[in-house]
């Protein structure tokens, strides 16, 4: 708690802090729009299935292979369980609250910036919709929520997300803390892929947009982040309750799905 008290007194984290949190629930707030911005994107889950890998024989023997052993159906649902935003929320405590690295924060920030952005313009396009869901494999959500939709497939955000933890914390790989969470982070992929969350071509493409956003984030990451506390700066203690009324909000409409969807819904209507 002292640890946690001193960085929420120190402005430099603080300031942060709230960009990781804009960031994050500006995603998210996207992805409630897309249930209108989506309209136009088109659906390539056919042109998918023409690829290698993809066919329900081969999705449901790795599915019931990975169930057939306890132990690593357990470590992959609790790994994959874990999530994408607890896989932020790790990264962002250990670099920016526990080691107070504000150099690589900054570059942090702007790689997870980087990739919504990519992954957002993506889902704009085009979509796919997952092994589960278009094999009709009893046992997973199949509507969108506020914390997921099903279009969000390939690229898998998930998987860059992971690809982006393993590239910073690499350099702290001699730590214990940092070789958990390189680890964790490593089994991302697989977890998403055996349990049939994800096809393999959505973890290669996730990765391949992390390691984008990474290099857009250490070229840009200065002039990016600095913009970003600019306007912070003048506004610090308003945006941090802002962004604590805001996340209040997300998890109560998280709660109630019942209530977003029914929005969205009448949304539709008046956009159709």
């Amino acid at each position: 708690m002292k640890l946690l008290r001193e960085c929420l007194e120190d402005v430099e984290v603080l300031l942060r802090l709230n960009a990781f949190l804009i960031s994050y629930l500006g995603w998210m707030f996207f992805g409630v729009a897309y249930g209108l911005l989506g309209k136009w994107s088109v659906d390539l889950t056919g042109e998918l299935l023409k690829l290698p890998l993809t066919s329900e024989s081969s999705i449901l023997t790795i599915l019931e292979f990975t169930k057939s052993i306890a132990p690593l159906n357990a470590l992959f649902n609790g790994v994959y369980y874990l999530g994408f935003t607890g896989s932020i929320a790790f990264a962002v405590a250990y670099l920016l609250l526990y080691l107070r690295d504000l150099e690589a924060s900054d570059q942090l920030m702007v790689a997870y910036l980087a990739s919504y952005t990519l992954a957002g313009a993506f889902y704009l396009v085009f979509h796919v919709y997952a092994p589960h869901v278009v094999y009709n494999i009893p046992g997973y959500l199949t509507e969108s929520t506020l914390l997921t939709r099903q279009e969000f497939v390939c690229p898998s955000l998930h998987n860059a997300i992971a690809a982006i933890n393993i590239l910073t914390f690499w350099k702290y790989r001699e730590r214990r803390v940092a070789k958990a969470l390189i680890g964790i982070n490593t089994l991302i992929p697989f977890s998403t892929v055996f349990l049939a969350h994800h096809w393999v071509y959505d973890v290669l493409t996730g990765f391949l947009l992390g390691l984008g956003a990474v290099k857009i984030a250490e070229r840009y990451s200065r002039s990016i982040s600095w913009k970003f506390y600019s306007y912070e700066i003048s506004y610090l203690k308003r945006i941090t309750l802002f962004n604590l009324i805001l996340g209040i909000i997300v998890l109560v409409v998280a709660i109630n799905s019942d209530f977003l969807t029914e929005i969205l819904a009448r949304l539709s209507m008046v956009g159709g």
